[in-house]
């Protein structure tokens, strides 16, 4: 009993058994150099194709980009996952299935370079920075106007009652100033955090 010689395809029939385009098929054999074929085209010889050869070996190229694209995104998403760590929660841009990792990434930085331009023209102050300072300046201030009080108290021969009368209006002004001076920095800060979702 005679064996069957194995049906082979010429490009033009290969292309259209896998019904794509004859560039495309050109395009793949080009850039993959292991690409099954029973002859190479050369001149006066046609490409030939066994069609089970292509199909296993395309399904295979299947699988593997599958595969490096699965590896691709649990990259970016461990990426993005760092990213988060990076920032405070409110400053975290929301994930959205509308956003692209990639996206979220342009983000970051461009926050990263606008909050950089904002410390290089002193338009931006490191809030715990800006916290210490004005605490060790208020407790200063303290400090001095109840060491000048005492001693204008000591020049005038104040009382001790008139003393202390005097040294508790002026605790209760210093709370109302620290108070006053607190509400100015939140509104500003709600301002600017208007100003933010204005321009998003």
């Amino acid at each position: 009993m005679e064996l069957q010689e194995p049906v082979t395809l010429n490009k033009a029939q290969m292309a259209k058994r896998l019904k794509v385009s004859l560039p495309t098929l050109t395009n793949w054999i080009d850039r993959w150099p292991d690409f099954p074929a029973e002859h190479r085209g050369t001149n006066g010889k046609s490409w030939r194709f066994d069609p089970h050869a292509v199909f296993d070996f395309l399904a295979s190229k299947r699988e593997e980009e599958e595969k490096a694209t699965i590896g691709r995104d649990e990259k970016l998403m461990e990426l993005q996952l760092q990213f988060d760590d990076l920032f405070a929660e409110e400053e975290a841009p929301a994930r959205s299935s509308l956003v692209s990792t990639k996206e979220q990434i342009d983000i970051w930085r461009l926050r990263d370079l606008k909050r950089k331009e904002a410390e290089r023209c002193a338009k931006l102050v490191i809030a715990d920075q800006m916290q210490d300072m004005m605490a060790t300046a208020f407790a200063t201030l303290s400090r001095d106007m109840g060491a000048f009080l005492r001693q204008l108290a000591r020049d005038q021969s104040w009382p001790d009652a008139v003393l202390r009368q005097a040294e508790s209006r002026m605790k209760d002004m210093q709370a109302k100033s620290v108070d006053s001076v607190l509400a100015m920095l939140k509104q500003d800060t709600d301002t600017e955090h208007e100003r933010q979702l204005h321009l998003t």
